[in-house]
Protein backbone atom coordinates (compact mmCIF):
# COMPACT_ATOMS: atom_id res chain seq x y z
CA UNK A 1 0.00 0.00 0.00
CA UNK A 2 1.68 2.87 -1.19
CA UNK A 3 0.20 6.60 1.18
CA UNK A 4 -0.24 9.92 -0.37
CA UNK A 5 2.43 11.43 2.73
CA UNK A 6 4.89 9.70 1.20
CA UNK A 7 4.75 10.78 -2.70
CA UNK A 8 4.31 14.34 -1.44
CA UNK A 9 7.72 13.63 0.61
CA UNK A 10 9.37 12.23 -2.28
CA UNK A 11 8.59 15.29 -4.63
CA UNK A 12 9.93 17.77 -1.68
CA UNK A 13 13.48 15.95 -2.00
CA UNK A 14 13.40 16.07 -5.52
CA UNK A 15 12.89 19.65 -5.57
CA UNK A 16 15.41 20.40 -3.04
CA UNK A 17 17.97 18.96 -4.48
CA UNK A 18 18.08 20.50 -8.31
CA UNK A 19 22.09 21.02 -8.07
CA UNK A 20 22.68 16.98 -8.17
CA UNK A 21 23.53 14.75 -5.10
CA UNK A 22 23.68 16.65 -2.12
CA UNK A 23 25.00 20.02 -2.84
CA UNK A 24 27.96 21.26 -0.41
CA UNK A 25 27.49 18.22 1.73
CA UNK A 26 29.44 15.29 1.02
CA UNK A 27 28.92 11.52 1.23
CA UNK A 28 25.96 12.01 3.28
CA UNK A 29 23.75 9.14 3.29
CA UNK A 30 19.95 9.38 1.94
CA UNK A 31 17.46 9.66 4.78
CA UNK A 32 19.76 11.14 7.09
CA UNK A 33 17.22 14.05 7.44
CA UNK A 34 20.00 16.33 6.04
CA UNK A 35 18.86 18.55 2.92
CA UNK A 36 20.76 20.40 0.79
CA UNK A 37 20.27 23.76 2.34
CA UNK A 38 20.68 22.18 6.13
CA UNK A 39 17.16 22.24 7.45
CA UNK A 40 16.56 19.30 9.46
CA UNK A 41 12.86 19.53 10.45
CA UNK A 42 11.82 19.05 7.23
CA UNK A 43 12.93 15.78 6.93
CA UNK A 44 12.29 14.68 10.37
CA UNK A 45 8.03 15.61 9.16
CA UNK A 46 8.65 12.95 6.73
CA UNK A 47 9.76 10.63 9.29
CA UNK A 48 7.55 10.85 11.50
CA UNK A 49 4.90 10.81 9.00
CA UNK A 50 6.13 7.47 7.60
CA UNK A 51 5.90 5.96 11.03
CA UNK A 52 2.26 7.10 10.74
CA UNK A 53 1.51 5.50 8.24
CA UNK A 54 3.36 2.29 9.05
CA UNK A 55 1.15 2.28 12.20
CA UNK A 56 -1.83 2.54 9.88
CA UNK A 57 -0.96 -0.54 8.10
CA UNK A 58 -0.10 -2.34 10.92
CA UNK A 59 -3.71 -1.38 12.67
CA UNK A 60 -5.41 -2.05 9.25
CA UNK A 61 -3.32 -5.55 8.57
CA UNK A 62 -4.28 -6.63 12.47
CA UNK A 63 -8.00 -5.86 12.07
CA UNK A 64 -8.29 -7.72 8.71
CA UNK A 65 -6.52 -11.10 10.43
CA UNK A 66 -8.95 -10.47 13.25
CA UNK A 67 -12.02 -9.82 10.74
CA UNK A 68 -11.21 -13.13 8.96
CA UNK A 69 -10.71 -14.81 12.41
CA UNK A 70 -14.06 -13.98 13.50
CA UNK A 71 -15.68 -14.48 9.98
CA UNK A 72 -13.81 -18.24 10.17
CA UNK A 73 -15.16 -18.98 13.71
CA UNK A 74 -18.70 -17.95 12.28
CA UNK A 75 -18.48 -19.95 9.76
CA UNK A 76 -17.37 -23.00 12.01
CA UNK A 77 -19.63 -22.56 14.30
CA UNK A 78 -22.96 -22.27 11.74
CA UNK A 79 -21.17 -25.11 9.69
CA UNK A 80 -21.78 -27.52 13.28
CA UNK A 81 -24.98 -25.77 14.10
CA UNK A 82 -26.22 -27.03 10.64
CA UNK A 83 -25.18 -30.70 11.36
CA UNK A 84 -26.10 -30.70 14.58
CA UNK A 85 -29.65 -29.87 13.25
CA UNK A 86 -29.19 -32.65 10.43
CA UNK A 87 -28.32 -35.30 13.15
CA UNK A 88 -31.54 -34.38 14.63
CA UNK A 89 -35.18 -36.73 14.53
CA UNK A 90 -37.19 -34.62 12.13
CA UNK A 91 -39.41 -33.83 14.76
CA UNK A 92 -36.74 -32.75 17.03
CA UNK A 93 -35.48 -30.03 14.19
CA UNK A 94 -39.43 -29.17 13.71
CA UNK A 95 -39.37 -28.58 17.22
CA UNK A 96 -36.04 -26.13 17.49
CA UNK A 97 -37.47 -24.11 14.07
CA UNK A 98 -40.26 -23.38 16.17
CA UNK A 99 -40.77 -20.25 18.11
CA UNK A 100 -41.58 -19.69 21.54
CA UNK A 101 -44.85 -17.96 22.46
CA UNK A 102 -44.31 -14.62 23.12
CA UNK A 103 -46.41 -14.30 26.20
CA UNK A 104 -44.67 -17.26 28.03
CA UNK A 105 -41.16 -17.72 27.21
CA UNK A 106 -40.13 -18.80 30.52
CA UNK A 107 -42.61 -21.97 30.47
CA UNK A 108 -40.39 -25.11 28.65
CA UNK A 109 -42.27 -26.63 26.25
CA UNK A 110 -43.30 -30.49 26.34
CA UNK A 111 -40.67 -32.65 24.50
CA UNK A 112 -41.82 -34.81 21.27
CA UNK A 113 -42.40 -38.73 22.06
CA UNK A 114 -40.08 -41.11 20.72
CA UNK A 115 -41.45 -43.75 18.32
CA UNK A 116 -42.70 -47.33 19.98
CA UNK A 117 -39.69 -48.85 18.12
CA UNK A 118 -37.46 -46.91 19.78
CA UNK A 119 -37.74 -48.82 22.65
CA UNK A 120 -37.66 -52.25 21.04
CA UNK A 121 -33.70 -52.74 21.76
CA UNK A 122 -33.70 -51.70 25.41
CA UNK A 123 -32.57 -53.85 28.44
CA UNK A 124 -35.93 -55.46 29.37
CA UNK A 125 -37.41 -56.37 25.36
CA UNK A 126 -34.05 -57.97 25.12
CA UNK A 127 -34.46 -60.01 28.41
CA UNK A 128 -37.86 -60.67 27.44
CA UNK A 129 -36.68 -62.26 23.65
CA UNK A 130 -34.09 -64.42 26.01
CA UNK A 131 -36.26 -65.95 28.01
CA UNK A 132 -38.99 -67.03 25.63
CA UNK A 133 -35.49 -68.39 23.45
CA UNK A 134 -34.83 -70.39 26.80
CA UNK A 135 -38.08 -72.03 27.69
CA UNK A 136 -39.01 -72.90 23.64
CA UNK A 137 -35.36 -74.65 23.77
CA UNK A 138 -36.13 -76.92 27.02
CA UNK A 139 -39.58 -77.87 25.94
CA UNK A 140 -38.42 -78.85 22.25
CA UNK A 141 -35.20 -80.93 24.64
CA UNK A 142 -37.58 -82.48 27.58
CA UNK A 143 -40.10 -83.46 24.25
CA UNK A 144 -37.39 -85.53 22.76
CA UNK A 145 -35.96 -87.12 25.95
CA UNK A 146 -35.08 -90.40 26.54
CA UNK A 147 -35.71 -93.45 24.50
CA UNK A 148 -38.88 -93.81 22.18
CA UNK A 149 -40.46 -97.14 22.42
CA UNK A 150 -43.40 -98.95 20.30
CA UNK A 151 -46.66 -99.48 21.89
CA UNK A 152 -45.79 -103.15 21.10
CA UNK A 153 -43.16 -103.52 23.56
CA UNK A 154 -45.10 -101.55 26.49
CA UNK A 155 -48.15 -103.98 26.33
CA UNK A 156 -45.26 -106.73 26.16
CA UNK A 157 -43.36 -105.82 29.00
CA UNK A 158 -46.40 -103.90 31.20
CA UNK A 159 -48.08 -106.24 34.23
CA UNK A 160 -51.12 -104.55 33.11
CA UNK A 161 -51.81 -103.61 29.51
CA UNK A 162 -55.54 -102.04 30.08
CA UNK A 163 -54.52 -98.43 30.65
CA UNK A 164 -55.06 -97.99 33.70
CA UNK A 165 -53.22 -95.50 36.31
CA UNK A 166 -51.34 -97.78 39.33
CA UNK A 167 -48.36 -96.35 41.57
CA UNK A 168 -46.36 -99.59 40.53
CA UNK A 169 -42.11 -99.37 41.13
CA UNK A 170 -40.01 -101.60 39.55
CA UNK A 171 -36.50 -101.82 40.66
CA UNK A 172 -33.91 -104.04 39.85
CA UNK A 173 -31.92 -105.55 42.64
CA UNK A 174 -28.18 -105.22 41.63
CA UNK A 175 -24.90 -106.19 43.60
CA UNK A 176 -21.67 -103.90 44.33
CA UNK A 177 -20.45 -104.10 41.03
CA UNK A 178 -24.35 -103.34 39.49
CA UNK A 179 -24.96 -106.86 38.33
CA UNK A 180 -28.28 -108.03 38.18
CA UNK A 181 -29.63 -110.50 40.77
CA UNK A 182 -32.76 -112.57 41.41
CA UNK A 183 -32.94 -113.06 37.71
CA UNK A 184 -32.70 -116.93 38.33
CA UNK A 185 -35.91 -119.38 37.23
CA UNK A 186 -36.90 -121.35 39.10
CA UNK A 187 -37.13 -118.72 41.37
CA UNK A 188 -37.60 -119.36 45.56
CA UNK A 189 -39.69 -117.03 47.28
CA UNK A 190 -40.05 -116.48 51.00
CA UNK A 191 -43.77 -114.94 51.89
CA UNK A 192 -45.27 -112.44 54.46
CA UNK A 193 -47.99 -111.14 55.47
CA UNK A 194 -52.02 -112.39 56.24
CA UNK A 195 -54.98 -111.91 54.83
CA UNK A 196 -55.16 -113.83 51.26
CA UNK A 197 -51.15 -115.20 51.56
CA UNK A 198 -52.78 -117.31 54.40
CA UNK A 199 -56.52 -118.12 53.71
CA UNK A 200 -56.18 -121.65 53.04
CA UNK A 201 -53.14 -122.20 53.13
CA UNK A 202 -52.83 -125.54 52.34
CA UNK A 203 -55.37 -125.32 49.59
CA UNK A 204 -54.32 -125.43 46.05
CA UNK A 205 -56.49 -122.31 45.59
CA UNK A 206 -54.54 -120.52 48.20
CA UNK A 207 -52.43 -117.67 46.71
CA UNK A 208 -48.40 -118.23 47.43
CA UNK A 209 -49.76 -121.72 45.96
CA UNK A 210 -50.91 -120.45 43.11
CA UNK A 211 -47.80 -118.64 42.81
CA UNK A 212 -45.45 -121.80 43.03
CA UNK A 213 -47.80 -123.41 40.53
CA UNK A 214 -47.57 -120.64 37.89
CA UNK A 215 -44.05 -119.75 37.58
CA UNK A 216 -42.99 -123.47 39.45
CA UNK A 217 -41.29 -121.08 42.17
CA UNK A 218 -40.38 -122.73 45.15
CA UNK A 219 -41.82 -120.85 48.52
CA UNK A 220 -41.58 -120.42 51.89
CA UNK A 221 -45.21 -119.02 53.53
CA UNK A 222 -44.49 -117.42 56.71
CA UNK A 223 -47.91 -115.41 56.89
CA UNK A 224 -50.79 -115.75 59.51
CA UNK A 225 -53.98 -115.46 59.55
CA UNK A 226 -55.47 -112.58 61.83
CA UNK A 227 -52.35 -110.52 62.43
CA UNK A 228 -51.51 -106.80 61.57
CA UNK A 229 -48.56 -105.55 60.41
CA UNK A 230 -48.75 -102.97 63.67
CA UNK A 231 -47.57 -103.70 66.57
CA UNK A 232 -49.17 -102.93 70.16
CA UNK A 233 -46.07 -102.81 71.66
CA UNK A 234 -42.43 -101.41 71.23
CA UNK A 235 -41.06 -104.40 73.16
CA UNK A 236 -42.73 -107.63 72.99
CA UNK A 237 -41.88 -109.04 76.27
CA UNK A 238 -44.07 -106.18 77.80
CA UNK A 239 -46.73 -106.67 75.01
CA UNK A 240 -50.44 -105.87 75.78
CA UNK A 241 -51.42 -108.42 73.21
CA UNK A 242 -49.91 -111.90 71.67
CA UNK A 243 -50.65 -110.70 68.45
CA UNK A 244 -47.31 -108.95 68.32
CA UNK A 245 -45.68 -112.01 68.46
CA UNK A 246 -46.78 -112.82 64.71
CA UNK A 247 -46.20 -109.22 64.19
CA UNK A 248 -43.38 -108.79 60.77
CA UNK A 249 -41.14 -107.21 62.65
CA UNK A 250 -40.70 -109.71 65.19
CA UNK A 251 -40.77 -112.20 62.58
CA UNK A 252 -37.79 -110.66 60.56
CA UNK A 253 -35.81 -110.49 64.07
CA UNK A 254 -36.42 -114.35 64.58
CA UNK A 255 -35.16 -115.16 61.29
CA UNK A 256 -32.16 -112.90 61.32
CA UNK A 257 -30.70 -113.72 64.60
CA UNK A 258 -32.08 -117.39 64.43
CA UNK A 259 -34.04 -117.21 67.96
CA UNK A 260 -37.07 -118.47 68.32
CA UNK A 261 -37.58 -118.32 72.45
CA UNK A 262 -40.23 -116.04 72.47
CA UNK A 263 -42.64 -118.74 70.73
CA UNK A 264 -41.09 -120.72 73.75
CA UNK A 265 -42.50 -117.36 75.42
CA UNK A 266 -46.12 -118.08 73.61
CA UNK A 267 -46.73 -120.99 74.40
CA UNK A 268 -46.09 -121.06 78.04
CA UNK A 269 -48.26 -117.94 78.37
CA UNK A 270 -52.11 -119.25 78.47
CA UNK A 271 -53.80 -115.57 77.75
CA UNK A 272 -51.55 -115.49 74.02
CA UNK A 273 -53.64 -116.68 71.52
CA UNK A 274 -51.92 -119.24 69.60
CA UNK A 275 -52.59 -119.62 65.62
CA UNK A 276 -53.23 -122.97 63.87
CA UNK A 277 -50.27 -121.91 61.98
CA UNK A 278 -47.80 -121.03 64.61
CA UNK A 279 -45.83 -124.71 64.76
CA UNK A 280 -45.34 -124.60 60.84
CA UNK A 281 -44.16 -120.96 60.86
CA UNK A 282 -41.88 -121.86 63.37
CA UNK A 283 -40.37 -124.91 61.67
CA UNK A 284 -40.17 -122.69 58.83
CA UNK A 285 -38.44 -120.05 60.65
CA UNK A 286 -36.10 -122.89 62.33
CA UNK A 287 -35.28 -124.96 58.63
CA UNK A 288 -35.18 -122.12 55.66
CA UNK A 289 -31.85 -121.96 53.99
CA UNK A 290 -31.98 -118.34 53.23
CA UNK A 291 -28.76 -117.88 50.86
CA UNK A 292 -31.56 -120.38 48.20
CA UNK A 293 -34.15 -117.41 48.35
CA UNK A 294 -33.47 -114.79 45.64
CA UNK A 295 -36.76 -112.90 46.65
CA UNK A 296 -39.08 -111.83 49.81
CA UNK A 297 -42.58 -110.37 48.83
CA UNK A 298 -44.45 -108.90 52.18
CA UNK A 299 -47.99 -108.29 51.37
CA UNK A 300 -50.75 -107.20 54.65
CA UNK A 301 -54.06 -106.85 53.54
CA UNK A 302 -56.51 -103.26 55.06
CA UNK A 303 -56.94 -104.97 58.43
CA UNK A 304 -54.78 -102.38 59.90
CA UNK A 305 -56.75 -99.94 58.41
CA UNK A 306 -60.18 -101.63 59.40
CA UNK A 307 -58.65 -101.55 63.10
CA UNK A 308 -58.20 -97.84 63.28
CA UNK A 309 -53.85 -98.12 63.72
CA UNK A 310 -51.85 -95.42 63.21
CA UNK A 311 -50.67 -95.59 59.11
CA UNK A 312 -47.26 -93.48 60.06
CA UNK A 313 -45.05 -91.51 62.80
CA UNK A 314 -43.85 -88.50 61.40
CA UNK A 315 -41.71 -87.94 64.75
CA UNK A 316 -40.49 -91.37 64.12
CA UNK A 317 -40.09 -93.52 60.58
CA UNK A 318 -39.31 -96.60 62.15
CA UNK A 319 -41.91 -96.81 65.05
CA UNK A 320 -43.33 -100.53 64.90
CA UNK A 321 -46.56 -99.44 66.43
CA UNK A 322 -47.87 -97.99 63.12
CA UNK A 323 -48.40 -99.29 59.65
CA UNK A 324 -45.25 -98.23 57.44
CA UNK A 325 -43.07 -97.79 60.59
CA UNK A 326 -43.53 -101.70 61.10
CA UNK A 327 -42.86 -102.62 57.66
CA UNK A 328 -39.52 -99.64 57.13
CA UNK A 329 -37.95 -101.41 60.41
CA UNK A 330 -38.69 -105.23 59.17
CA UNK A 331 -37.21 -103.93 55.57
CA UNK A 332 -34.19 -102.83 57.16
CA UNK A 333 -32.92 -105.92 59.45
CA UNK A 334 -34.01 -107.51 55.95
CA UNK A 335 -31.78 -106.00 53.76
CA UNK A 336 -28.95 -105.79 56.39
CA UNK A 337 -28.68 -109.59 57.02
CA UNK A 338 -29.74 -110.73 54.00
CA UNK A 339 -28.46 -108.16 51.01
CA UNK A 340 -28.69 -110.69 48.00
CA UNK A 341 -32.21 -110.98 48.14
CA UNK A 342 -34.51 -108.79 46.37
CA UNK A 343 -37.09 -107.72 48.18
CA UNK A 344 -41.01 -107.06 46.96
CA UNK A 345 -43.79 -105.08 49.04
CA UNK A 346 -47.62 -105.52 47.58
CA UNK A 347 -50.12 -102.94 48.92
CA UNK A 348 -53.20 -103.88 50.18
CA UNK A 349 -56.34 -104.82 47.76
CA UNK A 350 -59.26 -102.74 48.03
CA UNK A 351 -61.49 -103.16 51.06
CA UNK A 352 -64.82 -101.43 51.99
CA UNK A 353 -65.28 -99.48 55.18
CA UNK A 354 -67.49 -100.69 57.38
CA UNK A 355 -70.32 -98.17 59.36
CA UNK A 356 -71.54 -99.09 62.79
CA UNK A 357 -75.16 -100.84 61.82
CA UNK A 358 -72.92 -103.30 59.26
CA UNK A 359 -72.86 -100.72 55.85
CA UNK A 360 -70.64 -100.74 53.33
CA UNK A 361 -68.85 -97.30 52.61
CA UNK A 362 -66.03 -96.49 49.92
CA UNK A 363 -62.50 -96.91 52.16
CA UNK A 364 -61.54 -93.21 50.10
CA UNK A 365 -64.32 -91.67 52.48
CA UNK A 366 -64.15 -93.64 55.71
CA UNK A 367 -61.39 -93.54 58.34
CA UNK A 368 -61.66 -94.58 61.42
CA UNK A 369 -60.70 -93.03 65.04
CA UNK A 370 -56.46 -92.50 65.12
CA UNK A 371 -56.79 -93.23 61.08
CA UNK A 372 -56.70 -92.20 57.69
CA UNK A 373 -58.72 -93.25 54.60
CA UNK A 374 -56.98 -96.44 53.21
CA UNK A 375 -55.24 -94.77 50.06
CA UNK A 376 -53.55 -93.02 52.74
CA UNK A 377 -51.98 -96.30 53.95
CA UNK A 378 -51.36 -96.91 50.79
CA UNK A 379 -49.93 -94.13 49.11
CA UNK A 380 -47.45 -93.34 52.60
CA UNK A 381 -46.10 -97.21 52.01
CA UNK A 382 -45.39 -96.32 48.72
CA UNK A 383 -43.65 -93.70 48.96
CA UNK A 384 -41.42 -95.32 51.66
CA UNK A 385 -40.67 -98.42 49.51
CA UNK A 386 -39.69 -96.53 46.60
CA UNK A 387 -37.13 -93.98 48.95
CA UNK A 388 -35.51 -97.88 49.99
CA UNK A 389 -35.03 -98.91 45.93
CA UNK A 390 -37.49 -101.80 46.08
CA UNK A 391 -40.12 -102.95 44.12
CA UNK A 392 -43.26 -102.02 45.19
CA UNK A 393 -47.03 -103.13 43.52
CA UNK A 394 -50.21 -101.15 44.06
CA UNK A 395 -52.72 -103.45 44.23
CA UNK A 396 -55.54 -100.68 45.58
CA UNK A 397 -55.71 -99.05 41.86
CA UNK A 398 -53.69 -102.03 39.37
CA UNK A 399 -54.74 -105.36 40.96
CA UNK A 400 -58.27 -104.64 42.71
CA UNK A 401 -59.91 -101.04 43.06
CA UNK A 402 -62.87 -99.98 44.13
CA UNK A 403 -64.90 -100.25 40.83
CA UNK A 404 -64.30 -103.99 40.13
CA UNK A 405 -64.27 -104.78 44.15
CA UNK A 406 -68.25 -106.43 43.86
CA UNK A 407 -66.12 -109.16 41.45
CA UNK A 408 -63.55 -109.58 43.22
CA UNK A 409 -64.55 -109.79 46.76
CA UNK A 410 -66.59 -112.24 49.00
CA UNK A 411 -67.70 -109.96 51.40
CA UNK A 412 -65.63 -106.51 52.61
CA UNK A 413 -62.30 -107.03 52.18
CA UNK A 414 -62.05 -110.99 51.43
CA UNK A 415 -60.84 -112.36 47.84
CA UNK A 416 -63.07 -114.91 46.56
CA UNK A 417 -61.06 -117.24 43.92
CA UNK A 418 -61.39 -114.97 40.73
CA UNK A 419 -59.75 -112.31 43.49
CA UNK A 420 -56.77 -114.80 44.57
CA UNK A 421 -56.32 -115.31 40.41
CA UNK A 422 -55.99 -112.17 39.51
CA UNK A 423 -53.63 -111.99 42.58
CA UNK A 424 -51.49 -114.35 42.02
CA UNK A 425 -50.76 -113.30 38.03
CA UNK A 426 -50.04 -110.06 39.93
CA UNK A 427 -47.26 -111.41 41.69
CA UNK A 428 -45.83 -113.93 39.54
CA UNK A 429 -45.65 -110.67 36.69
CA UNK A 430 -43.61 -108.77 39.52
CA UNK A 431 -41.29 -111.96 40.55
CA UNK A 432 -40.30 -112.60 37.33
CA UNK A 433 -40.13 -108.85 35.58
CA UNK A 434 -36.14 -109.45 35.50
CA UNK A 435 -35.92 -113.33 34.46
CA UNK A 436 -34.07 -113.44 31.10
Amino acid sequence: MVSTKTTNRQNKNTSGNRGGKYPGKKNIPEGSGYSEDGSYADDMEYIDEDMDQYQEDLYQEGQYQEDQYQEDQYQEGQYQEDQYQEDLYPEDLEYLEEEAPEDDLTEEPDLPRRKWWNYLLNFHTFFLVFAVFVIVTLLLFFKKWGIQVDEDYINENAIYSDGRDTFDIFAPHLDEEGNLLSNKSPHTVLFFGNGPLAEDRDSEDNVVNLVARKIGATVYNCSVSGSFLTAQSKTLRYSLSGQDVYNFYWLTLYLALDDLDYFDWLEETPTAEIKPETAQLRHTLETIDMSTVDTICIMYDASDYLAGYQYYNEDNPTDIRSFVGNLQAGIEILQEYFPHTRIIVLSPTYAFGVEEDGSLVSSDVKSYPGGQTLSTYVLKECEVVGEDGLTFIDNLYGTINEDEAPEYLRDHIHLNQAGREKLATRICSAITHYDK
